[in-house]
């Protein structure tokens, strides 16, 4: 059972509260790249603006910074480690920007009308079976959904998309689970519509990771 209230839509230009994925409230805000700048720092941007907001404290005291190798965001607040999840996407010009204090959070944004066939190589037989839309939008939630998971997961490794299992579809969310050398895990996630992109946003219920919200371990 997927344990996500519907959620149809997100407004641009503003930071969402609170936003209820499985038990966990989580903060996001999508929003259109600002002219000449670019999309990576635009999104890092906007996390810190989300960070801020969530934990009371001064924009200019936080920080996002990409921790290496694998390019996961962690949110510093006053040059320290935030006790908080943070997770950042982008597509095409539209950014977004989710942080969470009590689970991972993973976010994705997906433009349905990119999403090809050429991605069906990383669904399993069962993923494959879901696909009998002809729009796109399915396909769409599906490879949203293994994006946000991953990042959920916490991994410091690059996307793996066959390592995350999509166990439960549904129009308002999606159920998943993780498994690879570096750890397991599973968890939700809810769907949602910014404009004309699919936003997925997953939070990771449990994780034999040994990674810390904080980006700590």
């Amino acid at each position: 059972m997927i344990d996500c209230p519907p959620r149809t839509s997100v407004p641009c230009h503003r930071i969402s509260r609170g936003i209820e994925v499985a038990g966990c409230l989580v903060d996001l805000s999508v929003d259109e790249v600002a002219e000449g700048m670019g999309v990576s720092a635009a999104a890092s941007r906007l996390a810190e603006d989300v960070v801020a907001a969530g934990i009371g404290c001064e924009r200019h005291l936080v920080r996002v910074a990409a921790l290496m190798p694998s390019g996961r965001p962690v949110a510093m607040v006053r040059g320290r480690a935030a006790a908080v999840s943070v997770s950042v996407s982008h597509s095409g010009t539209m950014i977004g920007a989710a942080a969470c204090a009590t689970a991972g959070v993973g976010l994705d944004i997906v433009d349905p009308a990119e999403t090809g066939r050429s991605l069906d190589a990383w669904f399993t037989v069962d993923e494959l079976d879901l696909l009998i839309d002809d729009d796109g939008l399915v396909r769409a939630r599906l490879w949203g959904a293994k994006e946000a998971a991953f990042k959920a997961a916490r991994l410091d490794d690059g996307f793996r998309p066959r390592s995350v299992v999509i166990e439960d579809l549904r129009p308002a969310g999606f159920r998943w689970s993780l498994r690879c050398g570096l750890g397991r895990a599973r968890g939700q996630g809810v769907f949602a519509m910014a404009g004309m992109h699919l936003v997925a946003v997953a939070v990771a219920a449990s994780s034999t990771t040994s990674v810390h919200p904080s980006g700590s371990r």
